[in-house]
């Protein structure tokens, strides 16, 4: 039988062996010290409740080991894939008590598994966004150039596109430098560095970043909100996110369309739109 296998609980039959034996040969030896005769009623009454006992203590263990069989598998599954595998654990006892906080473990990790996976999906999009999003300032390098080629163009002209230009190579090095940063975030070492920054200032620069692309599409942006308003904020990353925003605003409009970009204080939080 497979309880046999565990050395404990064969010790512990083997003991409550000895123990029955030795209690049959002391109540015997008693009898024929004082009576001279063995009981066969007495024999036949210790032979019966051993047998009980060893039934009761088999059936216990039995079904004590059928419960492990059932939790050994459930892990295994937990172990092969199956993150949905739990062990049953509706009676009560120390043994279900150590199968609840199993099944508690298995929640924790598929919680952190979970998470994971989302930052990881949420790396790999950003990466992608990025990359995606450096073809744009390449573009407008190569229409610049083009245009600067262009003998016949005014110095006033000249210098306009000179600024472009140097606009969109910072743009690219910021974006080289968020491809940076996303590789240490993705290390867990990534620190944002947060300065107090105008809001106004920051929104100004991003009117500037698309004003060529709003000529281009005969768009117009409006800024709307206080030039006195500040926030604590890595401003790299937060004009990339209020950049993406505007951007999507411009791939989904029509041309001749307005493009506004409002921010205020409330309640303390500040909120843009």
């Amino acid at each position: 039988m497979k309880i046999f296998a565990n050395k404990e609980i064969k010790k512990l039959f083997l003991a409550v062996s000895v123990i029955w034996v030795a209690s049959l040969l002391l109540t015997q030896g008693f009898l024929w010290l004082c009576y001279q005769r063995f009981s066969l009623f007495l024999l036949l009454v210790f032979v019966l409740a051993g047998g009980a006992i060893l039934a009761v203590g088999c059936s216990y263990f039995k079904k004590q080991n059928q419960v492990m069989e059932q939790a050994v598998s459930q892990l295994q599954a937990y172990l092969d894939g199956d993150h949905n595998a739990r062990i049953e654990c509706d009676e009560e006892g120390e043994l279900y008590r150590l199968f609840h906080t199993v099944n508690s473990m298995a929640a924790v990790l598929n919680a952190h598994a979970d998470n994971e996976l989302r930052e990881k999906e949420f790396l790999k999009n950003t990466i992608s966004d990025i990359s995606h999003q450096l073809k744009t300032p390449l573009a407008a390098l190569n229409i610049y150039n083009g245009l600067l080629q262009d003998g016949d163009m005014e110095l006033s002209a000249v210098k306009e596109f000179a600024d472009l230009s140097e606009q969109e190579l910072d743009r690219i090095e910021i974006l080289v430098q968020n491809l940076l940063k996303i590789t240490k975030l993705d290390a867990g070492a990534i620190v944002l560095e947060k300065t107090t920054e105008n809001v106004a200032d920051m929104m100004r620069d991003i009117e500037l970043h698309f004003a060529y692309r709003a000529r281009q599409e005969k768009k117009k942006i409006i800024l709307s909100g206080s030039d006195h308003l500040s926030l604590f904020c890595d401003r790299d990353w937060l004009s990339e996110a209020i950049d993406n925003i505007v951007k999507n605003a411009f791939d989904h409009t029509e041309n001749g369309a307005v493009i506004g970009i409002t921010w205020r204080r409330c309640h303390q939080v500040f909120k843009l739109w």
